[in-house]
């Protein structure tokens, strides 16, 4: 299963949406869910843009508005997809313990699951995360580690031509890999 991975957009209402690149690469990729990892916007808008593809599944980030149901989670939220356990948190850092992530992971003493035990409530396989606005994919004692940036606010600096970036995470037969799409004009 393909699934598209976007964080970080900070759209506001009223203004011009998600890039179209956005919804071109989740679409030529042909996701089947999208998870978006905090940091909306004003609004809940952008989720609707991307349910126009594939189901969304989100955590919110720090500024992010409350929505009822399932599609949209306070904090963190586990998702098994294919026998693969997927944490979602906005921000490493919180809620607690700690894990840092600035330009490189800095993880608390100890056992790295007992860590994601206590930030998720259980085990997982990979976690997607986002508040950097660094793209990023890294593996720790044999956990995906993923950030897919932002397509409207990237943190690195991008080339002539560039937008932000997405990434996409394919899960089959329990084995997951990851790749980050830099979004061009």
């Amino acid at each position: 299963m393909r699934l598209g991975l976007i964080s970080d957009t900070h759209l506001d209402d009223g203004g011009p949406g998600l890039p179209q690149q956005v919804l071109d690469t989740f679409r030529a990729a042909e996701v089947r869910l999208v998870l978006h990892g905090g940091d909306l916007g004003s609004s809940t808008a952008v989720l609707d843009q991307l349910e126009t593809l594939a189901p969304v599944k989100a955590v919110r980030g720090y500024p992010d508005p409350h929505e009822p149901g399932d599609r949209l989670a306070e904090t963190v939220r586990v998702l098994e997809i294919e026998g693969v356990r997927v944490g979602m948190v906005h921000d490493l850092f919180w809620p607690g313990p700690p894990i840092i992530y600035n330009t490189r992971f800095e993880f608390p003493p100890g056992d790295l699951t007992e860590t994601l035990i206590r930030k998720f409530g259980q085990p997982v396989d990979v976690v997607v995360h986002g508040h950097s606005h660094r793209e990023d994919i890294a593996w720790y004692q044999g956990v995906l580690f993923v950030n897919p940036g932002s397509p409207t606010r990237p943190a690195r600096r991008q080339g002539p031509g560039e937008l932000g970036t997405v990434a996409l995470l394919d899960v089959y037969r329990g084995v997951v890999t990851a790749e980050i799409v830099k979004l061009k004009h």
